[in-house]
């Protein structure tokens, strides 16, 4: 297994999963533990997803916000975080390099000026367009081989996953 760590221009990791393997590692020893395969599954995600975004010169916390805003511009900056269940801070930092970058900018909400909405600019359509592509391209790979009744059975069972979840960690 050959790994690696991606780091910014200064040395500092850019994401908490930085530490990758370029070839998946499942220790046998909880290969057959489902919270450990949830766990690999996410952190191989992880990968993908930051390969994918690389050639367009974003990172994975981009992902989700552009396929948000691309199907619903035009919402607060906590809207956002609500809707991915992010921080005020990690939304915050999460916009401040989308609009760096130029995809996104903040306007004032005419109907609330306390609030700002987070749109897209037109490079952000441009590029929510491509991200909506490689999201597309992913979910295909994801689900390679399996029937529609097994994508079916497994989205039902994630969904089951997550509420048993949820209901745990409920005070």
């Amino acid at each position: 297994m050959v790994a690696r760590k991606k780091t910014d221009n200064d040395g500092a990791f850019r994401e908490p999963h930085d530490y990758k393997a370029d070839k998946p590692l499942l220790d046998p020893l909880f290969s057959s533990e489902i919270d450990y395969l949830v766990r690999m599954i996410r952190m191989r995600e992880i990968y993908a997803i930051e390969l994918m975004m690389e050639p367009i010169g974003l990172s994975l916390s981009a992902w989700y916000p552009l396929a948000v805003l691309r199907v619903e511009d035009g919402m607060s900056q906590r809207e956002l975080g609500v809707r991915l269940n992010l921080k005020d801070a990690a939304i915050g930092k999460a916009i401040d390099a989308l609009e760096r970058a130029g995809l996104v900018l903040r306007r004032k909400d005419a109907e609330d000026r306390r609030k700002a909405l987070v749109c897209l600019t037109e490079e952000g359509k441009k590029v929510g367009r491509k991200v909506a592509g490689l999201r597309k391209q992913f979910r295909s790979v994801v689900v390679d081989g399996f029937s529609e009744e097994e994508q079916d059975r497994l989205r039902g069972m994630l969904m089951r996953l997550y509420h048993n979840i949820d209901n745990f960690v409920k005070p």
